[in-house]
């Protein structure tokens, strides 16, 4: 049978692995540059969201219908995902990870977030996340103009970034125009709208580090106690001793000047901050 992730992979697979998911609507291509480049220590398996591809032939090939359901995409991504792995997702793909990290910690050894919320969408005893009615108003844009809808989602995620019109270039590029399914689309946003993985983030047991963009516009900097910006540099070991201060079960930083994708903006930071987390808290 077909798989329903497609995937791909970079570095030796001797190495200590790296399970990475992308985020909504945006192809494993946004994140393969920061891939490549964590994959000259680690095994880095970097996957697309069900129904999301730039290539043709592949969607072309697969018959099975994308499916959004938590339990069925945590089952599809364990499925594809290097046994024992770390896993690094980026927005609503830090959301699944985080919700695997927590049910499945069998699969996981450590987790590491970008930008992702625990709860996108505003709740009654949630206020950090989007206005409901700012989030429908997008669903039925998408719904509408698909093609319209990544592009205003192109926009929310480069606003506030340093070099804000450069980055919308390098995302449009990445946009899946000519492979677009629709389906894909709107599971992701209903589950974007329905995913609350409050309750799991506060049961990991395992180490976890979520980085977030200080200018980011879609998900705040703010949904969990965190760093400074300028403690993230601080938090940069070069030794042992500083090694050491990061050798704790979580870490939320913020990086400054970043927007939504700071593994773009600010790649040699993140992979920096990525690496030594890792070494720090591998067994």
């Amino acid at each position: 049978m077909r798989a329903r992730i497609e995937t791909e992979a970079f570095g030796d697979a001797s190495n200590h692995a790296i399970f990475m998911v992308s985020g909504w609507a945006m192809p494993k291509e946004v994140m393969r540059s920061f891939a490549l480049r964590l994959g000259q220590r680690f095994y880095v398996v970097l996957a697309n969201l069900p129904g999301i591809s730039l290539d043709e032939q592949w969607i072309s090939r697969s018959r099975i219908g994308p499916n959004y359901d938590i339990d069925a995409l945590s089952e599809q991504l364990i499925d594809v995902a290097p046994k024992e792995a770390w896993w690094i997702g980026w927005s609503l793909g830090g959301m699944v990870s985080t919700y695997v990290a927590a049910r499945r910690s069998s699969q996981v050894v450590g987790l590491i977030t970008f930008s992702a919320s625990p709860s996108f969408i505003q709740r009654d005893d949630w206020a950090q996340g989007m206005a409901l009615t700012d989030f429908e108003a997008f669903v039925h844009h998408v719904e509408q103009s698909p093609a319209e809808g990544l592009k205003r989602f192109v926009m929310l995620q480069a606003k506030g970034a340093k070099n804000e019109r450069a980055l919308i270039k390098q995302l449009q590029a990445f946009l899946p125009i000519q492979t677009l399914n629709r389906a894909a689309l709107i599971g992701g946003l209903r589950l974007l709208k329905s995913l609350d993985v409050r309750r799991e983030l506060s049961l990991l047991d395992l180490p976890n580090l979520h980085l977030f963009g200080e200018k980011d516009v879609l998900v705040s900097p703010h949904v969990l106690p965190q760093a400074s910006p300028a403690e993230v540099q601080a938090s940069l070991p070069h030794n042992a001793e500083q090694n050491r201060e990061i050798n704790t079960l979580q870490q939320n930083l913020v990086l400054s000047h970043c927007a939504h994708q700071p593994f773009l903006e600010e790649e040699e930071a993140c992979v920096r901050l990525i690496e030594n987390f890792i070494d720090a808290n591998n067994p």
